[in-house]
């Protein structure tokens, strides 16, 4: 195996209703440690990260929210 390091990306999207937070599920991505998540709402509405593991994290809204939410979780191997 090389010592050249890599990332590891998954990027997804979800679609909520009325919400306050929605819990995400990156497990597929089999990350070894907890990754970095960034998340963006496609209206004017802040998105916090929070209960960040391996296979999953909550996004939560400074509002309740309908509509798109995109994530992507990500790290450097």
């Amino acid at each position: 195996m090389s010592n050249i390091p890599y990332l590891i990306i998954h990027s997804c999207s979800e679609n909520v209703s009325n919400a306050d937070f929605v819990d995400i599920d990156y497990s597929p991505a089999n990350f070894p440690t907890v990754p970095f998540v960034t998340a963006i709402a496609d209206t004017n509405i802040n998105v916090h990260v929070s209960n960040v593991t391996v296979s999953s994290a909550r996004l939560n809204f400074s509002a309740k929210y309908t509509g798109t939410v995109k994530y992507t979780a990500m790290l450097r191997v």
